[in-house]
């Protein structure tokens, strides 16, 4: 308390220190009148006016006066105030900041102050005054909240966050508040500081460090702070361009214009000692980009906790495979920065990125000050107190795994000051021993995550988060940047998107640009040709960027040397076949390969620097720009250099051309030999390759530069032929072959049905459907699974088989209207064998009928559970008009009403129907009126279900119109309430059905009054099975019942289930058993002795 006020105290001194120059201007005519008051009230003695009397000029006068003021402290001041406002009438430059009430005249200076500071120059200001004002922040903190929001300073924020936010004990607390405010813009901040102002307990503080905004010291401060990030944002314009090898010479791109922001998904990555199988395996062959939208977060997003809108995020880690695009964003986030873009600009004061590659040079002790001035000289003047106070500073670390120095956290640096080897100050950025107060986002590849563990990230301020890839529309939208040529981008994307093979692998931004390369080359170069094809396979692909890169790379002079391929590709065979991504400088120096083909090969694939490093062991000063890179491995003690393929499929390309060089001696077998362990995958995609390396084109384009040898080829087609049954990889090494003698040859004896249960992605789908339309081969049945997700995509690729089947069924599988559109227009205009057509449960709507005109030739359509409703009956009755050889229609449950009786009268029209299910439909007697309408005609009739359909005891006069359908052989009214009166109207319409085998009943409401109606079952002569269960018919119901079952001697099967019988039916049960040979009969759920009596 005796701090706060002593602080008070201040006040009047503080004014008049402020106004200085206004009392010099204002007095400077006659300050005499002013000094005599001073005098006369005791704050001037006589040695102080003694001493005013000797200066020469009155300015001087004037500020010795303010000085005898400011020293005899705050009393004097007062009284010196209220002189000057006494004296205002007479001195009226004073101003208006003299007033009898000083607080509040130094409350309006500082708001004028603050107004007239520039927006730039804000965060200086907040960044400088912090510290001091920190404390007082801290202890008034809930009543802030309150204020901030009742002034509407954070609009994002809701009641719930306010309230959490008011409770929150954290040490950062406050930091994280005045974050927020920033990130709002300069008008927040300024309407904060006027709270802050005009609150009793912090007007003080901040007069005094608002004030500071008028001193010589403050304004140059502010400026040093501004100019650095100037200089800064100068500084990063070279990242603004990027690199592209397929450009003219001079020209370049920027990123601006090539990036696409890749989908990233909050996600704890798996820290795993040794990775078996390569990161980027399971993700491109199952095409698994994540699809939760919850998960989800862009870039912005990485700095904020979802659900938590004031948790303030200190840690990034973001994590991905090879090519992903991690190096990517984090240039895109510096380069957003550099140009001022709010979202992150409003964010952070400075943003500094680290590339993780060019700290392998430091071969000496340094410090965290001498790394960012070797990298960013514009920061001299502001250094120290950045690291100091790094609030709202971001360091981005990029690509960790490439930082040759081990991670030393046995000696943490603690100072940026401090001396320490590269990995002790980059283990302190880590762990956050360094720049605690700001952000660091790290990159890293999935593998060698070891270091986390001792690293602990607090939940509650870290952002894990992984790069998965692109999704399909962020494809299209890079086919679209890549390309200057609106039409050309057009060109590749329709190509690309009419090819699931290509398609996906254009999830990994690598792959598309490869795609995008290699592609847009090839429509340059064959404009208006169709003597060569577009490349579709990856083998086609592959093969292209080999020979453009090697074009690039000077192919001629490698071709003299044919030697230096054959290394390399060994070196990717066996590590293929020993699961092994990375190689040593041994793996590359071993006598197999250190060759001097070998020399001449990676001097044109490995960047110079890197190349001398590996002739003599020197630091490598850059990366490399091809099919090599390098990778550090950190363990507890070293960080050692590795090789890697910049991807594992560019590694299984030459794994699989490394059989085909002349200078090959290994066999083609350990390729193809089956492994025990059915998820070992590790040569599917090179048996793709090899495969697809026999296909004209392929070996075309690569014969430029090398001879390829076809001795493997029988043994290929060997195994595909023995294994095509067993094993779904032959179908896509058929595709990347595309040798149609050879694939007409493979699917003679195919068993359809098995091999489509294998399908489980869309590229299955594709191969599995090119074989077919290759071999033109028919297909009896296909049970359609077009999975969970993508169902319109799956439906696109396997469209073109479907003319090929015979009967198609999709029952359950939710294609949707859009899913039938894709069905019939691969069916219309077109050759086809289609008789057979399940749609149960597909989710269409009352569109789809019309769809269905077409299909001329359909003799099965069912559309059961598919709420079309009346409407879409409406529809599906006028396409099915023309349909002459439909026979049977299944609408189960499609939510028909009593007015569709009308509709369905029009099914006088399928001249030729034999089956029709209406069950589960509440249409009542009113619908079933109108049906019996249109069964009139229907002499061929044969069965008929109505289960579930709301009939009544009314129902019966309309169910004597069954004498009309002469054939019919199958009824089902099971759960109708019809009773026993609508049960007489039922058995005069089947008195004259000669035909009927199968009469269900069950749930019907039937009566022990039911048996003498029941009688007259007699009449149906070739009754074969009776279905009555859960009809409380009785023992009297089931007398009048044996009577009328004595005629049909040819009933097998009787349902009595739950019908309230006693043991005095067993002997009657008794009698028919002995009349007619039933071979089933069902009496559970009556008297439990009954079973004993009937045997008996």
């Amino acid at each position: 308390m005796a701090d706060e006020d002593e602080t008070n105290e201040d006040v009047h001194v503080n004014l008049l220190m402020a106004n200085r120059t206004n009392i010099v201007e204002a007095l400077m005519h006659d300050p005499s009148k002013a000094f005599d008051e001073a005098s006369a009230r005791g704050v001037l003695n006589r040695e102080d006016c003694d001493a005013l009397a000797g200066e020469k000029s009155n300015a001087d006068k004037i500020r010795k006066c303010l000085d005898f003021v400011d020293g005899k402290g705050e009393e004097c001041a007062k009284i010196f105030l209220n002189i000057l406002y006494k004296l205002r009438d007479s001195f009226p430059r004073l101003g208006p900041w003299v007033t009898d009430d000083p607080q509040g005249s130094t409350v309006h200076e500082a708001e004028r102050i603050l107004r007239g500071l520039q927006d730039d120059k804000l965060p200086f200001f907040l960044k400088m005054e912090k510290s001091s004002l920190s404390e007082e922040l801290w202890e008034m903190f809930p009543d802030l909240c309150e204020a901030v929001k009742k002034a509407h300073v954070l609009p994002k924020c809701t009641l719930e966050d306010f309230e959490g936010f008011k409770t929150n004990k954290s040490n950062n607390r406050v930091s994280v508040l005045l974050d927020l405010i920033m990130e709002e813009g300069a008008e927040s901040f300024r309407t904060f500081c006027k709270i802050l102002l005009h609150d009793e307990r912090m007007k003080v503080p901040m007069i005094k460090s608002i004030n500071k905004l008028e001193r010589d010291e403050m304004k140059n401060i502010l400026r040093v702070w501004g100019k650095a990030q100037e200089e800064l944002k100068k500084e990063l314009n070279n990242l603004m361009i990027i690199k592209d090898y397929n450009i003219s010479l001079g020209e370049c791109t920027r990123l601006e214009d090539r990036f696409v922001e890749p989908i990233i998904v909050k996600s704890k990555p798996e820290i795993e000692v040794e990775c078996q199988e390569h990161e980027m395996v399971k993700p491109r062959r199952k095409n698994n980009l994540k699809k939760i939208q919850e998960d989800r977060v862009s870039m912005e997003d990485l700095f904020k906790q979802k659900g938590c809108f004031m948790q303030h995020v200190t840690k990034v880690l973001m994590f991905g495979s090879p090519g992903i695009g991690k190096s990517v964003l984090c240039k895109k986030l510096v380069v957003d920065w550099a140009e001022d873009d709010e979202k992150i600009k409003n964010k952070f004061d400075f943003v500094l990125l680290l590339k993780c590659r060019n700290l392998n040079h430091i071969s000496t002790e340094t410090t965290l000050k001498e790394i960012l001035l070797n990298e960013y000289p514009s920061l001299k003047e502001v250094v120290d107190y950045l690291m100091e106070n790094a609030f709202r500073v971001l360091l981005v670390l990029d690509a960790l795994d490439e930082m040759k120095h081990p991670l030393d956290f046995t000696k943490v640096c603690k100072s940026p000051q401090e001396a320490s080897n590269v990995g002790s100050i980059v283990a302190g950025l880590l762990q956050g021993t360094l720049l605690s107060h700001g952000t660091v986002l790290v990159t890293t590849r999935l593998m060698g995550l070891q270091w986390l563990h001792h690293v602990y990230y607090d939940p509650k301020s870290t952002c894990m988060a992984e790069i998965v890839g692109f999704s399909h529309e962020k494809t299209e939208t890079f086919f679209q940047r890549f390309y200057k040529n609106e039409d050309k981008a057009k060109q590749v994307l329709q190509h690309v998107s009419e090819n699931e093979v290509l398609l996906s692998l254009c999830f990994n931004p690598v792959f598309c640009w490869i795609t995008a390369t290699c592609l847009g080359r090839y429509f340059d170069s064959h404009e208006g040709s169709t003597r060569d094809p577009v490349p579709k396979t990856m083998t086609e692909l592959f093969s292209l960027y080999l020979h453009l890169h090697l074009e690039h790379h000077g192919g001629k002079s490698i071709t003299s040397s044919p030697d230096s391929l054959h290394s390399l590709c060994r070196l990717a065979f066996h590590g293929v076949k020993e699961r092994k991504i990375l190689f040593s400088d041994e793996d590359l120096m071993s006598d197999s390969i250190r060759k001097p083909a070998l020399l001449h090969f990676l001097e044109r694939i490995l960047s110079r620097a890197t190349f001398r490093r590996w002739l003599i062991g020197e630091g490598i000063a850059k990366p490399p720009l091809a099919f090599l890179s390098e990778i550090f491995l950190k363990t507890e003690v070293e960080s050692v250099c590795h090789y890697e393929f910049f991807h594992l499929t560019v590694q299984e390309f030459f794994a699989a051309l490394y059989f085909l060089l002349p200078q090959c001696e290994e066999s083609v077998d350990k390729v193809f030999v089956k492994s025990e362990n059915r998820d070992d995958d590790r040569f599917q995609i090179v048996q793709q390759f090899l495969s697809g390396l026999f296909a004209d084109k392929p070996r075309d384009t690569i014969g430029r530069h090398f001879e390829l040898s076809t001795k493997p080829k029988h043994k290929i087609h060997s195994w595909l032929k023995e294994h095509k049954q067993k094993d779904l990889n032959c179908f896509h090494c058929m595709y990347e072959l595309q040798d149609v003698e050879f694939t007409k040859t493979m699917m003679e004896d195919v068993k359809f049905e098995e091999l489509t249960q294998n399908m489980t992605s869309p590229l299955d789908c594709t191969v599995v459907v090119y074989a077919l339309q290759t071999a033109n081969k028919p297909v009896d049945f296909w049970r359609v699974d077009v999975g969970r997700t993508d169902r319109t995509q799956r439906m696109k690729i396997l469209a073109p088989a479907f003319p090929l089947c015979e009967k198609l069924e999709f029952n359950g599988q939710s294609i949707g209207d859009d899913g039938l559109e894709i069905l019939v227009k691969s069916l219309v205009n077109k050759p086809n064998r289609l008789k057979e057509l399940r749609l149960s449960s597909c989710k269409l709507s009352t569109k789809s009928g019309p769809m269905l005109r077409d299909l001329k030739n359909l003799e099965v359509l069912d559309l059961s559970l598919n709420p079309i409703g009346d409407e879409g009956l409406k529809r599906l009755m006028e396409a099915l008009k023309s349909q002459t050889k439909l026979r049977t229609l299944g609408l189960g449950g499609c939510k028909l009403t009593t007015t569709s009786g009308s509709i369905l009268r029009e099914l006088k029209n399928i001249v030729n129907l034999e089956e029709l299910q209406l069950s589960r439909n509440p249409i009542g007697d009113e619908g079933l009126e109108g049906l019996m309408e249109g069964l009139k005609s229907q002499t061929k009739l044969r069965v008929l279900g109505l289960v579930m359909c709301n009939l009544s005891t009314n129902c019966g006069p309309v169910l004597r119109d069954l004498k009309n359908i002469i054939n019919l052989e199958d009824l089902e009214l099971s759960s109708n309430p019809i009773g026993d009166e609508g049960l007489e109207g039922l058995m005069e319409g089947l008195k004259s059905q000669t035909k009927l085998r199968t009469l269900c009943l069950r749930v019907c409401n039937l009566s022990t009054k039911s048996g003498p109606i029941l009688r007259d079952l007699k009449n149906i002569i070739n009754l074969e099975e009776l279905e009555l269960s859960q009809n409380p018919i009785g023992d009297e119901g089931l007398e009048g019942l044996m009577e009328g079952l004595k005629s049909p001697k040819k009933l097998r099967i009787l349902g009595l289930w739950g019908c309230n019988l006693s043991t005095k039916s067993g002997p009657v049960l008794r009698d028919l058993k002995s009349i007619i040979n039933l071979e089933e009969l069902d009496v559970r759920c009556n008297d439990p002795s009954l079973v004993d009596h009937t045997n008996k």
